[in-house]
Parts: C-alpha cells; structure tokens; sequence
C-alpha cells in the first residue's frame, strides 16, 4: 500500500469527512484569506485596462464584430490571477452571437494583454476572461406609458 492511501485511512479515523482544506498548511489559507480583493491598485488596473481595451475594439482592430462591442467593466478576481472584461453588444439592431464574439476575444487575448501591459506599469499583467452581458431591450416603453395615463 503506498503512503497517499495510508494517509487517506488515517485520515478518516481520525475525522468524520474529509473536506477540501485538509493536507493543506492552515498558514497558505491564512494568507489567502488576508487578501483584500478591492484595493485601490486592483481598481486602478482595472479601471485603466476598460480604457485600454476600449481604445483597441474601437480602433486598432479590423474585424467588424469589435465595432459593435462596448466594455462595461473590468474587474481583478479575488485571487488576483484573472482580469474579467464583461462585454455587451453597442445598440446597432443586428444581433451578435454570443459564442462568436468569445472567441474572437480569445483569439485577441495576448494582443490586448500585451497593450495593457504597456498601458500600465505592473510587474504582471492577469490573464484576460471574457464575459458576456446581454443586451436588455426595452419593450414599448413608451406605449406603457400611455395606457397607465
């Protein structure tokens, strides 16, 4: 029997179940724990990478699918790997495939990393995950109006 199986025996001896924390040094928890995920530095970047993505659909890329993109918001994620860039569609009438417009910017990725990386001055740059915002369409907003009057 090799040591990982007779550490899982002993481990359950020993408590009621095994959780996702245990064989793990209880310093490593604290210190993730101690993170503050919105700090001012966190909001910067992400401030400063919306207005650099922004910029790059607007005008350095070609393909017609990024002039109809707007950045909504930009945010670190907790652990600091990860940059979420939520994405909605710009009100032009013709509808955008969801699926489409992620993979584009996944194909993009390393080229918007590297402009945010020139942008800001960060010893490293996250990686980019992209998201997608539907677009909510207001319905006879107007025609509500007049049959509550």
């Amino acid at each position: 029997m090799n040591q990982s199986k007779n550490w899982l025996k002993k481990a359950n001896q020993l408590c009621g179940e095994i959780g996702p924390e245990d064989g793990v040094d209880p310093r490593i928890i604290a210190r993730a724990m101690d993170r503050k995920p919105n700090s001012r530095k966190s909001q910067q970047l992400g401030k400063e990478a919306r207005q650099t993505i922004s910029m790059i659909f607007a005008g350095e890329l070609t393909d017609p699918v990024f002039q109809d993109i707007e950045v909504i918001d930009t945010m670190v994620s907790d652990d600091r790997q990860f940059l979420v860039v939520s994405l909605t569609q710009v009100d032009t009438g013709d509808e955008l495939d969801e699926k489409i417009v992620l993979e584009k910017c996944q194909a993009v990725q390393g080229f918007l990393r590297s402009a945010i990386a020139n942008a800001v001055n960060r010893k490293r740059v996250p990686s980019l995950k992209f998201e997608w915002v539907p677009v909510m369409k207001e319905v006879g907003s107007d025609a509500n109006f007049k049959n509550n009057q």
